[in-house]
């Protein structure tokens, strides 16, 4: 008889929990990122345009439309989607890692 092999996911969940958490950061990050990214192709702006109208950088405005790193603060989330006539909808949810996952990865 043989033993069923454990999915991919959860070895990796059991080794390399820093590197799941990781993941799981730039996922989030990188859904932010292409809304905003989104958002001011659709108002025809540059970086330098939102920069320039929410008094930040140009750097933090890449910053905040990379797909990695920290997640941008509220505040200045709010000053970029304001220069782009867009909103900002919070949802507050459970977390979803305690749900079944597809483990066929």
């Amino acid at each position: 008889m043989s033993k069923k092999p454990i999915p991919f996911r959860k070895q990796m969940k059991l080794a390399r929990p820093d590197v799941v958490e990781r993941q799981k950061q730039h996922s989030r990050k990188s859904g932010i990122a292409l809304q905003l990214r989104m958002l001011r192709d659709a108002e025809g702006m540059t970086q330098a345009d939102i920069a320039k109208a929410t008094g930040m950088t140009r750097q933090s405005i890449a910053d905040m439309e990379s797909l990695v790193g920290p997640i941008p603060d509220i505040e200045d989330l709010g000053r970029y989607v304001d220069v782009c006539g867009g909103d900002i909808e919070a949802v507050i949810s459970p977390n979803d890692t305690d749900l079944p996952a597809d483990e066929s990865e």
